[in-house]
C-alpha cells in the first residue's frame, strides 16, 4: 500500500471522525436549547401558579375577616374575634410571601404595594369597628354596615385583587397550549432536530468521501 494511499485513508478517517463529532455536537446543542426552552416555560407557569395561589389565600383572608366581623356584630360572641385578631399576622406573612414571589417581576411590584395598602386598610377598619361594638359608638357601627359603607370597602378590595390578577396575566401570560398539545409539539421538534442532524451527517460524510480533483487527475494519467 503506497504512502499516498495510506495518507488519503487516514485523512478520510479523520474527516469522518470530525463529521461525526460535528453532527453529534449539533444535535446535542439543539436538544439542549429545546430542553432549556421547555424548562423555562414550565418554570414560568409554575411561578405564575404560586403567585395566584398566594393571592387566593389573601382573598380567603378577606372573606374570613368580613364573615367573622358580621358574625360578631350580630351575636357579640368572642369566638368570632379570633380570626379578626389573627388577620394582621396572616396578612403580613401572606404579603411577605407575595413580595418574595414577585421580586423577579418588576411589573408586579407596584401592584403588590397597592394590594398591601388596601388589605391593611380593610383589616384595620374592621378591628376599629369591632372595638367600637359594646360602646356608645355601637350604633354608628350598625349604620356603617347598613349604609353600605362596609360593602363598598369590600368591593374595593375585590377590585384591587382583580387588578393585581390582571397584572399577573400581562406579566406572566397563561400558556394556551394543553399538556397533550405541548408534548405533541415537543415530539415533533425532537424529530425535526434528529432528522436535521442525520441530514447534516450524510452531507458532510459525502463531502469527505468524494475524491479530490488531483486524485482523479492522477488516476487518469496512469497508463493502461
Amino acid at each position: 500500500m503506497s504512502y499516498e494511499l495510506m495518507v488519503g485513508i487516514r485523512g478520510r478517517l479523520i474527516g469522518l471522525l470530525l463529521v461525526a463529532t460535528i453532527a453529534l455536537a449539533s444535535s446535542f446543542f439543539a436538544h439542549l436549547y429545546l430542553f432549556e426552552q421547555w424548562r423555562g416555560q414550565h418554570e414560568r407557569q409554575l411561578h405564575r401558579s404560586k403567585i395566584l395561589e398566594e393571592v387566593l389565600r389573601l382573598k380567603g383572608l378577606v372573606v374570613d375577616v368580613e364573615t367573622n366581623f358580621r358574625g360578631y356584630l350580630l351575636t357579640e360572641q368572642s369566638s368570632f374575634l379570633e380570626p379578626i385578631n389573627l388577620a394582621t399576622s396572616r396578612l403580613e406573612s401572606g404579603m411577605a410571601r407575595l413580595t418574595d414571589l414577585t421580586a423577579s417581576t418588576p411589573g408586579l411590584q407596584l401592584g403588590v404595594g397597592v394590594l398591601s395598602a388596601r388589605l391593611n386598610e380593610f383589616v384595620d377598619s374592621k378591628k376599629t369597628l369591632v372595638a367600637a361594638i359594646g360602646t356608645d359608638k355601637q350604633e354608628q357601627v350598625r349604620l356603617y354596615v347598613r349604609g353600605g359603607s362596609g360593602r363598598a370597602l369590600f368591593l374595593t378590595i375585590e377590585k384591587a385583587v382583580g387588578d393585581f390578577e390582571m397584572r399577573v396575566q400581562r406579566e406572566i401570560p397563561l400558556e394556551s397550549m394543553t399538556y397533550e398539545a405541548w408534548m405533541e409539539q415537543a415530539r415533533w421538534q425532537l424529530l425535526f432536530v434528529d432528522s436535521l442532524g442525520a441530514i447534516l451527517c450524510i452531507v458532510l460524510t459525502r463531502s469527505v468521501s468524494l475524491p479530490t480533483q488531483p486524485s482523479r487527475d492522477r488516476r487518469a494519467r496512469i497508463p493502461l
